[in-house]
């Protein structure tokens, strides 16, 4: 008759390895359904490691990889959303502050060129009639009505074109400025695809190995449980065959000795 052959078991309680086992000895947890084995030997024999090689082991080791990774992944998304909005902010007000400028800009050289009107105005106001036949005529009229008038127009424009140069250099600047952290973003946003893909790579492969070291342990455990089962099924009926042989010598014995009796 066959033995069974059984392993250390825990039907309630906790979740999670054994505090002790042996060295090569399996205890299987019914709580979490995880097949537990003893790895590795001390002195006194019992295992330096206890790990999880079967149930629901490989599922609980791919799934907390997954876990962290996608965690990683939600944090490195919510970095580069809050990079962004960040960026977006500071264009918006580099934008505003260029058109603010713009509009002043604009404003003040039209009331430049509403003042040198009015004064033009008053210019042509104190000209008599038909005393404007020449350009030296003109001239001279005009720098007696206004001796400042020379200088106050090449001070508008000189200061006019400053101001315009001065605007167009800061929006030159504000706009690299702007394009290089588009082009950093961009470099960021990059790389954390690429580690996204090599993580996403690691995990199949993780998953793969754990699938096959899972098979090929679970086909060592069951070769391993027929060949016991064989050797006791032989050692069993060699027993039974050597018990049956010394009946029937004792029987004979006994028939020797007393005629059959007993």
């Amino acid at each position: 008759m066959s033995v069974p052959i059984r392993i250390r078991r825990r039907q309630s309680g906790s979740a999670g390895a054994p505090g002790v086992l042996k060295s090569a000895e399996l205890a299987f947890n019914e709580v979490d359904g995880i097949l537990y084995y003893g790895k590795g030997a001390d002195a006194s024999g019992n295992a330096t490691q206890i790990v999880g090689i079967g149930g629901n082991a490989s599922s609980s080791y791919a799934d907390g990889i997954v876990a962290t990774e996608r965690d990683a992944r939600i944090a490195a998304d919510n970095t580069l959303t809050t990079n962004l909005a960040s960026e977006v902010t500071r264009a918006q007000g580099s934008e505003s502050t260029i058109s603010t400028n713009l509009a002043n800009e604009i404003t003040r050289a039209q009331n430049a060129e509403s003042a040198l009107g009015t004064r033009i105005d008053n210019v042509l106001s104190n000209v008599t009639p038909g005393s404007l036949d020449s350009l030296s005529e003109v001239v001279t009229a005009f720098q007696a009505a206004d001796s400042s008038l020379n200088g106050a127009i090449s001070s508008l424009a000189s200061s006019a074109s400053t101001g315009l140069t001065n605007e167009v250099n800061r929006a030159t600047a504000a706009e690299a400025a702007l394009a290089s952290d588009i082009s950093d973003i961009e470099t960021a946003a990059s790389a954390l695809t690429s580690r996204v893909t090599s993580a996403e790579g690691s995990i199949t492969a993780n998953a793969s190995a754990i699938s096959a070291e899972s098979t090929a342990r679970a086909a060592a455990i069951s070769a391993e449980t027929s060949a016991r089962q064989s050797a006791i099924s032989s050692e069993a009926s060699t027993r039974l065959s050597a018990d049956n042989a010394l009946s029937a010598r004792i029987l004979v014995l006994e028939t020797e000795i007393d005629g059959g009796s007993f």
